[in-house]
């Protein structure tokens, strides 16, 4: 057996039982499989997704599949969004129709011109890919694709529905029902919970949630409409606020969209989703028909904001990820994507729990890690709901004055406008997205002071706990992130013909505590080398920094107990714990929706699909 490869137990079925196989759990199962990990992946239904309930894979987001291979791929998908697309939002008086103002646009460069800033700006604080546009319909059907196809240590099974899980003295049965009605009870030592905002297992584990639903029902509309397409031509966006209180998304830059409408503002009775289309499109009352060639799906759906109580059971056996263990309205962009990095950190810390390397405090910093990042990201979310909130309060009770060609109305235009351009997109949250400072006791903090935190702006660290900055090197074409291994990499940056054997000591380290570690030199990176502040950096599998130092600091170091502490086998000296207050802030946030009654908490969902 190789160093850090999977010992096998015979008295489990699969290491690991993921329930739930949207994206989250699918992207869980993908780092599984790429470490090498066993295990069984459950999910209810037979077909992925028809709802449109995600459309921009985030920067952060994307430079998880590029670590994975897959960013490229996921770009060239028939659904996803062209590059020369725009991520604009407008704010017209109405979506189509005579006498149209557009209020305020918050306008946002394409993929293709993101990438070139990316290239120009190589200074640190620039993510290694942009976000991309595509809807969850397309992106967790690709992603399924590559589980049944390309995957060796993924045990798939839909058609499972999670019944019950009961711990065990060495780990954990869960119990499934298939859909011909026969029962499989399947043993493993953990069990991941990825099942959605009503999550079963999460109810079962007795995690509470902390929040819950917001006082608004909406109703969605997917549909197609090439008609629409052929009228927005020359003037597409991603999404449309018209001063109504609908708004419509351009799903795929082609002949999809998705109109929104506040459910108490239509008029009492059945909703007719062609109506509430023409709704959106015409605002004041005035509808506009369009040819629409086919309705997707229509529901009601009610936005929450809820994180959990903490992100495992006290046993470390029953863990959370995604929705099971935050809900987010979608103001940023947070819920999705916050599910996506839960994966890509939990799955290497179950990985080398199985391997033999890792420690317990590994799989407690998941929660000490993920869920103040997650508190920041709700927090961010409600102001940008509220700034919506506000925006609507600034529009006068006759609307129709807002298309008047008098000083009033322009004055009144100008104000919504300044307000607009002051608050800016909801998207573009750099500290929220690549500013990720984690705090645990499996992080070897060096005594450097903390920079203070900005929702918008990133500034490049390797601090430890903080996500590696990405840099191009010398070539121009190469990441820094393209280089680090698949578990841990030390990355050691020498000048010109110095020796580089300073880092040889984490080497022979690692060998002897069969830690898996990549030791990449960078000779003559000057430029990187400055981002990067130390010469020597312990990169973690999910790109965060564990350790770093200087030669001259690594020799008066142990270099066993430094990895003895990244690794979660004993705590580091210098740690405390972070103050409870950010809880109780977010606590007070959700007070005024907030039921502590579970089963209100879980109605809050599109009514055609169980989070």
């Amino acid at each position: 057996m190789k160093m850090g490869d999977y010992n096998p137990l015979s008295n489990w079925d699969v290491p690991i039982t993921v329930v739930g196989a949207g994206p989250v759990g699918m992207l869980l199962a993908l780092q599984l499989d790429r470490l090498g990990i066993p295990h069984l992946l459950a999910e209810r239904n037979l077909h992925t997704t028809q709802w449109p309930k995600m459309d921009l894979t985030s920067t952060r987001s994307m430079e998880i599949l590029r670590v994975l291979g897959l960013a490229n791929e996921y770009r060239a998908l028939e659904g996803s969004v062209d590059v020369d697309a725009n991520f604009d939002c407008v704010f017209p008086t109405r979506v189509l129709g005579d006498g149209r103002k557009v209020l305020g646009e918050w306008k946002l460069p394409s993929v293709r011109a993101q990438m070139a800033e990316i290239r120009q700006n190589n200074d640190g604080s620039q993510p290694a890919e942009p976000g991309q546009r595509c809807t969850q319909i397309v992106f967790e059907a690709w992603v399924k694709d590559i589980v049944r196809t390309r995957t060796s240590c993924v045990q798939s099974r839909f058609g499972w529905t999670y019944v019950g899980h009961e711990e065990t003295r060495d780990g954990i049965a869960t119990t499934f029902v298939d859909q011909a009605g026969v029962t499989h009870v399947i043993r493993s030592k953990y069990l991941v919970a990825c099942d959605g905002g009503g999550s079963r297992v999460r109810k079962a584990a007795g995690i509470k949630m902390i929040g819950g639903p917001m006082p608004l029902q909406l109703h969605l509309v997917h549909f197609k409409s090439q008609e629409l397409a052929r009228e927005l031509d020359g003037r597409r966006f991603w999404h449309a606020f018209p001063i109504h209180g609908g708004f419509l998304i351009d799903q795929d830059g082609r002949d999809t969209f998705t109109a929104h409408f506040a459910v108490d503002q239509l008029p009492p009775g059945p909703i007719d989703p062609y109506e509430l289309v023409y709704r959106v499109l015409g605002g004041f009352d005035q509808k506009h028909a369009i040819k629409i060639d086919e309705i997707l799906v229509h529901s009601n759906w009610n936005p929450n904001f809820a994180v959990a109580e903490c992100y495992h059971s006290e046993s470390l056996k029953v863990f959370l990820a995604g929705d099971a263990a935050h809900r987010n309205p979608p103001h940023g962009g947070y819920g999705m994507n916050s599910g996506v990095a839960d994966a890509f950190d939990l799955g290497w810390r179950l990985a080398a729990l199985l391997k033999g390397y890792g420690g317990d405090l590994l799989l407690r910093s998941y929660d000490l890690e993920r869920r103040p990042m997650m508190i920041k990201a709700l927090e961010r979310s409600h102001r940008h709901a509220m700034e919506h909130v506000k925006f609507h309060t600034m529009l006068p009770a006759d609307r129709t004055i807002l298309e008047q060609e008098t000083p009033e109305a322009e004055a009144l235009r100008r104000q919504i406008r300044d307000f607009l351009t002051a608050s800016g997109p909801d998207t573009i949250d750099r500290g929220v997205e690549l500013d990720l400072r984690y705090h645990s006791p499996v992080i070897y903090q060096d005594g450097s002071p903390e920079r203070e935190w900005s929702p918008r702006r990133y500034v490049p660290s390797t601090r430890p706990g903080s996500r590696v900055p990405h840099v191009f090197l010398r070539d121009g074409t190469t990441s820094i992130y393209d280089l680090f291994g698949r578990e841990w990499t030390l990355v050691h940056f020498v000048d010109g013909d110095d020796d580089s054997s300073a880092s040889e000591v984490f080497s022979t380290a690692a060998d002897q505590l069969e830690f898996p570690l990549k030791r990449v030199i960078l000779r003559d990176e000057p430029h990187a080398r400055r981002i990067w502040e130390r010469p020597l950096v312990l990169v973690r599998p999910d790109t965060h920094v564990a350790w770093r130092g200087t030669e001259e600091e690594l020799a008066r170091q142990d270099v066993l107990e430094i990895l003895s502490v990244v690794s979660g086998n004993v705590p580091f000296s210098g740690y405390q714990p972070m103050s409870g207050v950010y809880v109780e802030e977010f606590k007070k946030l959700v007070a005024p929706f907030w039921s502590r009654d579970e089963n209100a908490n879980s109605q809050a969902s599109i009514a055609g699909e169980d989070f």
